[in-house]
């Protein structure tokens, strides 16, 4: 590829790219996430606190058309200044978009821009970047020659329908064993209720009910990166307006009509992102989060989903994940200084 340029744009004309040209270029990646997409985007720009401002790096040839755009964020607290992706550390999946996004030219150019940001005295932090992209490939490379902070986290993806007959013994026994535990509750004349938001108005209901048993969940624990928190509801509510029920849902199990396990879903084409899974600790007996996964699987499956993207894995999250045969991937997260130093 021809030489590529890179031009910032930022504040107002970064949420001007955001409205016209990323709705193009998203348009043409069919590979990007949900967490790419122009609506999730913009409204986590619009709810940004006052000491950050929305930056679009986008990526041209030499005859000025537009190959690819990086959405990031530029947060400056009077001491130090930031970049990292724009909704970070909510998204767990951050790239370029466009029809040359995955293209090497086009990722050195922008990581070039990065590692100018860091000369001029900006702490860079880009985390959750696919390892195997070419930004992610880049982002490694240039790791190896600055000294710049890598760390890579595990991602899980479960492919559509779960064929249990194909799992090791052990484990198709303890699937068995908490579908037993599942149907004894039915029998005894307990209502059992899966459902999955079709509208918005049931979304932002749903929402509520996620939000205050997620926080049950972390009640006196470190919520991992990403977690819902009280301070982020508002901002959550408004991104789940714009996306709507067209690509975002929430799905729930319920015990005689209270919610024991919700889990928030972002969808694209065939594929289906999971988001703030939470239990009710009380249920925990009930593996209540196994049986409403093992519900939304037949759902999604049912209706033409291929891949169910269970996204970052951290800790004990890897057994429970691994439990359904998923495939393995990482991302890549590059900091020009330590966290510590950074925040």
């Amino acid at each position: 590829m021809p030489t590529v340029s890179v031009r910032e744009y930022a504040g107002p004309d970064a949420m001007d790219v955001l409205a016209l040209q990323w709705r193009e270029l998203y348009a043409e990646d069919q590979t990007a996430s949900p967490f790419q997409s122009p609506a999730w985007l913009t409204a986590w720009a619009r709810h940004l606190p006052h000491t950050a401002t929305p930056i679009v790096l986008a990526a041209t040839s030499p005859t000025g058309r537009w190959l690819a755009a990086l959405a990031l964020v530029r947060d400056d607290d009077g001491d130090r200044t930031r970049i990292l992706p724009l909704s970070a550390p909510h998204a767990e999946c951050v790239l370029p978009v466009g029809p040359y996004a995955d293209d090497a030219c086009v990722a050195q150019a922008l990581a070039f821009h990065l590692l100018l940001a860091d000369d001029a005295g900006a702490d860079v932090v880009m985390t959750d970047v696919p390892a195997t992209s070419a930004l992610g490939t880049t982002l490694t490379l240039l790791c190896e020659d600055t000294g710049w902070d890598c760390t890579t986290t595990p991602n899980a993806a479960i492919q559509l329908p779960v064929r249990y007959d194909r799992l090791s013994a052990s484990t198709a026994r303890e699937h068995q064993r908490r579908r037993r535990t599942w149907t004894r509750l039915a029998d005894a004349g307990r209502t059992v209720t899966y459902t999955r938001t079709r509208h918005t108005a049931d979304l932002l209901q749903a929402f509520e009910l996620l939000c205050d048993l997620h926080q049950q969940r972390w009640a006196g624990h470190d919520p991992l990166p990403g977690s819902l928190t009280s301070g982020d509801r508002d901002q959550w509510r408004a991104v789940l307006v714009e996306l709507g029920a067209a690509h975002a849902c929430i799905a729930t199990l319920a015990v005689d009509d209270h919610v024991v396990a919700a889990q928030l879903l972002l969808t694209r084409g065939p594929r289906c992102y999971s988001l703030i899974p939470a239990m009710d600790p009380a249920h925990r007996h009930l593996a209540p989060g196994h049986a409403l996964l093992r519900h939304l699987t037949e759902d999604l499956a049912g209706e033409g989903f291929h891949v169910l993207d269970l996204g970052r894995t951290i800790g004990a999250q890897q057994a429970y994940k691994q439990q359904y045969r998923p495939a393995w991937t990482s991302t890549v997260s590059a900091l020009s200084a330590p966290l510590g130093t950074a925040a």
